[in-house]
């Protein structure tokens, strides 16, 4: 997943680091202006905003932010943040707040917990009948069977699962893969996602799991969502339910 912030101060730095570690892949902006000239190559973001923002005060760019993106997953960062800031920061479209002292598994959790409910799904496993996958493992699996992802067909797919609903362009892809540096041949696409389809094929699933949308890009075809579902117990009337099949 890649992650658009701010960094102008130390803490910002240090959240920074913090997600690159993590395994998030950054894209830096030195003051509120970059962070807009970096949106035009970065479809649905994740972007992350200090509240002592260089070059622009930080409750107009996120309202332009959302007022712009408003798919966008957008979190502040501010350090020991008031009840008015917390207030100001949701008014203006923000959809979390993260103190830079949270240890680091608690930004992520936040992180990825606003990612997962903007694509409509429930928590950071994304569950599509037989198709799993765990957003902070950066794990997939069909049914029972884990799918061997590199780190870049990971990416392509992670980006068609939480869109799953719209076609993802080859630029877009360009975009979550390189960031605002000058990638390889757009072509290179193609190839990875030809590779995820045989992966995928391999571990049992359908070959048309993803598709090709002609001028558009791609997108995951359609699961059936009854594929992977657990059975639930059956219970006869006037039978307990055991303790460990209740709720």
């Amino acid at each position: 997943m890649r992650i658009l912030m701010s960094v102008t101060t130390w803490d910002g730095a240090r959240v920074e680091a913090g997600l690159r570690d993590d395994g998030f892949m950054t894209t830096v902006a030195h003051d509120g202006i970059e962070i807009f000239e970096c949106l035009d190559l970065l479809a649905h973001p994740v972007v992350l905003v200090e509240t002592e923002l260089a070059g622009l005060n930080w409750q107009v760019a996120v309202r332009q932010l959302r007022s712009e993106q408003p798919e966008a997953s957008i979190l502040v960062i501010q350090n020991g943040a008031s009840v008015d800031n917390i207030l100001a920061a949701f008014d203006c479209g923000a959809d979390d707040i993260i103190d830079p002292r949270m240890q680091s598994n608690e930004i992520v959790s936040r992180i990825l917990a606003v990612v997962a409910r903007r694509s409509g799904f429930a928590g950071q496993v994304l569950r599509i009948g037989a198709l799993k996958v765990d957003l902070k493992q950066r794990r997939v699996f069909w049914g029972p069977t884990r799918v061997n992802l590199s780190p870049s067909q990971y990416e392509i797919f992670e980006r068609l699962c939480l869109n799953r609903t719209v076609s993802v362009t080859k630029d877009e892809i360009m975009g979550q893969l390189y960031g605002v540096d000058e990638g390889p041949d757009p072509r290179v696409i193609d190839v990875f996602v030809c590779k995820l389809r045989d992966r995928f094929v391999a571990a049992g699933a359908p070959s048309d799991m993803i598709e090709t949308v002609r001028g558009r890009g791609f997108r995951l075809g359609q699961i059936d969502d009854s594929r992977g579902r657990l059975p639930l117990p059956y219970v006869s009337p006037g039978m307990p339910v055991p303790l460990d099949q209740a709720a």
